[in-house]
């Protein structure tokens, strides 16, 4: 058995090879990971999905691939766990300390590292992943993550999306990718509505994707 994964918006899983007999009992996301069982000649391929659900996809919109899954991106689930317990800035001239935690694991002054105020979207992502045992930019600036990893055009759920912020050529947004569509790529980040949040942003927007070497 192999992996494959997602290279559609969406992609209808059916309880039969065909889309006249086959009922619609799910819909995978572009970037999921589902395990192949076996093929029904060219068209149809039988899966079992992450959560264990069995079914039928077609195979045009499934690629073989030996991109790194989400389970093996440990920052993602450190994401997940800062989303939950609902950090967000504090309103006026107090700060959160879990978000000053974040600005002090860059290369921020101590002065800019201390205010939540302070842009941090690139310190919410550095925090994960050295929070991992991995190696993050050490940087407050987004694009830093430019130069992180390699690219990839096979996106998988807790991979590194980078963004450019119009009209500044230096500006970007950093956050960790969740799914997208043709226009929206939804991420899990910091400083999104001043909180750990999950927020759509537009795909025309996209500079990049980042896996590890």
């Amino acid at each position: 058995m192999s992996n494959l994964i997602v290279n559609a918006s969406s992609l209808n899983l059916r309880d039969a090879p065909s889309k006249t007999d086959g009922n619609i009992i799910g819909v995978l996301h572009r970037g999921d990971i589902v395990e192949s069982i076996n093929n029904a000649g060219d068209t149809w391929a039988n899966i079992k999905t992450s959560d264990g659900k069995t079914g039928w996809a077609s195979s045009s919109y499934l690629k073989d691939t030996i991109a790194t899954s989400s389970q093996h991106f440990p920052w993602f689930e450190r994401a997940i766990e800062e989303y939950n317990k609902h950090i967000k800035e504090v309103a006026g001239s107090g700060d959160n300390p879990r978000i000053v935690e974040y600005l002090r694991s860059t290369n921020l002054d101590s002065i800019s590292a201390s205010n939540d105020e302070t842009a941090w979207c690139s310190a919410f992502v550095n925090w994960c992943v050295e929070q991992s045992g991995c190696s993050g930019t050490d940087s407050a600036w987004a694009r830093s993550w430019l130069s992180w990893g390699k690219e990839t055009d096979m996106p998988v759920k807790g991979c590194i999306a980078v963004f450019k912020r119009p009209p500044n050529p230096s500006s970007g947004h950093v956050a960790f990718f969740v799914s997208h569509t043709d226009t929206h790529v939804k991420v899990l980040g910091g400083n999104q509505s001043d909180s750990v949040s999950v927020a759509d942003y537009p795909a025309d927007r996209l500079l990049s994707y980042r896996i590890p070497n």
